[in-house]
């Protein structure tokens, strides 16, 4: 009687991804099913994680336990997904074979031959081209940040009680604000953390980032303040 093989997943999302994890999650276990696979484990790194920093703990788990053998299958919604380095991916793929485990991708739906040499090739040319690809983003997204922050405009992801504008330039008070405010100014009479946190329910963590912003908010404050 044919034994099922059992597989784990991969998820990850970047900045720029326009896949969901739900929506890969979703792929990985409809393939998973129409091959008749025992699904593990789906291994997530989350929202935004960078396919250039391998240190990903899901990531570095997931390849523990396909070394160790508790699965033959890794599923994922493509080689991207994995890793942008051209490196990093090449000896991952390496592993992969040494381990004896089947790369499969939802965005294909079968696996890779590692077997074969033409394959290689093609594997290690589509890994060069992601990596070229991928740091000719970063290059364009790090000039668009100088030019914001040239003309003076707010960039990147908005602090805890601000959003950007209609037009994304400016960032300002969104519904959490006055929260925000009002651990503002707990903190400045003096009380503790444990405090603040109960009676705003502020997380502990995103009072130390709130804190940390305090002449930010203060400037918003005093430019929004009436209009909130």
């Amino acid at each position: 009687m044919m034994m099922t093989k059992t597989a784990v997943g991969y998820t990850r999302v970047s900045q720029d991804s326009d896949t969901s994890i739900s929506d890969q999650k979703r792929e990985i276990r409809d393939l998973a099913d129409e091959q008749g696979l025992n699904l593990h484990h789906i291994y997530n790194d989350g929202e935004r994680s960078s396919g250039f920093n391998n240190n990903r703990p899901e990531y570095l788990e997931m390849q523990t336990a396909l070394e160790d053998g508790e699965a033959s299958i890794l599923i994922v919604r493509d080689r991207d997904r994995l890793s942008r380095d051209k490196r990093e991916r090449s000896m991952l793929f390496y592993d992969l074979d040494e381990w004896a485990v089947e790369l499969w991708t939802t965005a294909e739906g079968e696996p890779v031959d590692f077997d074969d040499d033409e394959t290689w090739l093609i594997e290690m040319i589509r890994g060069y081209m992601d990596d070229v690809q991928k740091r000719r983003e970063i290059q364009q997204a790090r000039k668009k940040v100088r030019e914001r922050i040239e003309n003076g405009y707010d960039h990147g992801r908005p602090p805890t009680g601000l959003q950007f504008d209609q037009e994304g330039q400016y960032w300002v008070p969104d519904d959490e604000f006055e929260v925000v405010m009002q651990a503002l100014k707990l903190r400045n009479e003096g009380h503790s953390y444990s405090y603040i946190a109960n009676e705003t329910g502020i997380p502990r963590g995103t009072l130390a980032n709130i804190f940390d912003r305090k002449d930010l908010y203060i400037q918003k404050n005093q430019k929004f303040g009436s209009m909130i």
